[in-house]
């Protein structure tokens, strides 16, 4: 049977390395981890998953903790995630807590973690202070994406810089009257970004010296179908915005639909525009402000792949990773009729 050191010798390497790049360490060079998977491959060699576990104390399983899976920022970065970390040689457990606004979650518990993972990647989800206090316990590897919790590492956008040049945009094609979409909080899947990013519209207007109109800044949750009924009062009332401003992609899909059906011309008579750059928005021609959610997955993995394999590292592993955004604007826009 095919040992460990066959595969080191074969490769010219210590046990040591072979296992480090079994194991999926960061610190192994590109060419060593290509001879050792090399040599393994050759010598058709798999650890024994329960072996090693008992060996190492690992589990090669890493816990990824999402709000929900039905929208499509969760779905497209949980996918990355999944390739990024089989890549090095670890499995996902998936931990979905809710699924839509104000659903009792799930409530962790310590079953969930105990020896069943290594470390644990959390999607912006919302925590109890008991939650919270549990993860703190646990004491294992974490990596937060969007909503942080004190002391550990994070991934994020800057969420102010998205909803500003989405304004700005708006701005410099003459719009003066601007609505905007998606300062509900109750839903779990956006802890902090609604407020960092209605905040960043306030601002916007206040620095260009035009009112905010309170009516227009819809209190609502994060989908197509909320968005395409509350924007209908606005779009009927007079005056009506200009343009619409909607914290995600997919609400701005719900103002496309009421605007068409009022019979409103996006964008001769509306202009609209989205944040996240959707799977959809650029089939539809919308214009948004994209966020790179693979690379938020992919920071993510990286970083915790060094948490976990600390003793690995030559100084501390990085702590925040704050992506930038970019305009792209398309069909949607236009200057006020």
């Amino acid at each position: 049977m095919t040992t460990i050191a066959d595969v080191a010798k074969l490769a010219g390497v210590s046990v040591a390395t072979v296992s480090r790049t079994l194991h999926g360490s960061t610190r192994v060079e590109p060419r060593t981890r290509e001879r050792v998977l090399a040599a393994a491959a050759e010598l058709h060699y798999v650890a024994s998953p329960t072996a090693t576990s008992l060996a190492s104390g690992r589990t090669n399983v890493v816990a990824v903790v999402a709000p929900m899976m039905s929208r499509w920022f969760f779905a497209s970065i949980v996918t990355t995630i999944e390739q990024a970390l089989r890549e090095h040689g670890y499995h996902t457990l998936l931990i979905v807590l809710g699924d839509r606004p104000g659903q009792e979650q799930e409530r962790l518990q310590p079953e969930m973690f105990v020896k069943r993972v290594d470390g644990i990647l959390w999607l912006n989800v919302a925590t109890t202070p008991e939650e919270t206090a549990l993860l703190e316990r646990l004491a294992l590897p974490m990596v937060c994406v969007g909503a942080a919790i004190d002391g550990a590492p994070t991934v994020l956008i800057d969420d102010r810089q998205a909803a500003r040049l989405a304004v700005e945009h708006l701005l410099g094609l003459g719009h003066r009257d601007i609505a905007y979409l998606g300062t509900a909080v109750q839903s779990t899947a956006h802890m902090s970004t609604p407020a960092a990013r209605v905040e960043a519209f306030r601002d916007s207007l206040r620095v260009a010296g035009l009112p905010v109109h309170a009516e227009w800044v819809l209190d609502i949750d994060w989908t197509a179908a909320a968005a395409a009924a509350a924007i209908e009062p606005v779009l009927r009332g007079i005056p009506r915005p200009s343009a619409v401003l909607a914290a995600s992609d997919e609400m701005a899909i719900g103002v496309l639909g009421t605007a068409r059906r009022l019979g409103l011309r996006v964008p001769e008579d509306l202009s609209v525009i989205g944040i996240d750059d959707h799977t959809f928005a650029g089939v539809l021609g919308l214009s948004t402000v994209r966020q790179d959610v693979p690379a938020q997955g992919r920071a993510a993995v990286t970083m915790l792949l060094e948490a976990m394999n600390a003793e690995d590292l030559d100084g501390d592993p990085v702590s925040r990773i704050e992506l930038a955004t970019s305009l792209v604007p398309r069909d949607t826009t236009a200057p006020p009729p």
